[in-house]
């Protein structure tokens, strides 16, 4: 401290503030991460993330994919590309209580539409489209806890984690490159005279 009684900055007292920052950016960003989960129509947050079927893309008599291997507590979200269309369930495991589509075999549903489910129960799945069920447009879900064999070592990093990581690293680089300058070249300026 200076004579004056103003404060100087001393190295104790920058560490201090450096840290109290970082930890509160750290915090900061994990809430902000946190705030970013969402659930499905069907009530259920699933920790397998999600799938997108698209539903006569083009205008085709199919389900884009057709076949779909999950891990269960993935939701699919099936997204209407043509008109006329339905998702109805033609087996599944007994367990299960998955009914397709609001209104049955009667309901069709045209583009924009959008409909989700969360898949709990393993084992497999069928559906069809009702108006082109002949026409071939028939799915299929095979819901496994050893799905999704594609080579990877773990789950999915979603991009809020990814972002708060590189944002953390780069706060502490930094702070450490400021403790770095002023221990090597000093902080403390009590001795010094104006």
């Amino acid at each position: 401290m200076s004579t004056d009684g103003s404060e100087s900055v001393t190295r104790r007292g920058f560490m201090r503030t450096a840290t109290g920052a970082a930890a509160a950016a750290g915090a900061a960003g994990t809430a902000s991460a946190q705030d970013e989960t969402t659930e499905g129509e069907d009530g259920g947050g699933g920790g397998g993330g999600t799938e997108e079927v698209a539903v006569g893309p083009g205008g085709s008599l199919v389900f884009e994919p057709a076949e779909l291997e999950i891990q269960p507590g993935t939701t699919v979200h099936w997204v209407w590309d043509s008109d006329n269309h339905n998702v109805q369930p033609s087996a599944q495991p007994e367990d299960a209580d998955w009914s397709g589509t609001e209104g049955g075999d009667d309901q069709t549903y045209n583009t924009g539409h959008e409909y989700s489910y969360t898949f709990e129960v393993e084992g497999d799945y069928e559906y069809y489209c009702t108006p082109h069920r002949q026409a071939g447009m028939t799915g299929t879900i095979t819901v496994s806890a050893d799905a999704g064999g594609d080579g990877s070592a773990g789950p999915a990093i979603p991009s809020s984690a990814k972002t708060l990581g590189i944002a953390t690293t780069a706060a502490m680089v930094f702070t450490l490159g400021l403790a770095y300058f002023f221990l090597k070249y000093g902080g403390d300026y009590a001795g010094v005279e104006e």
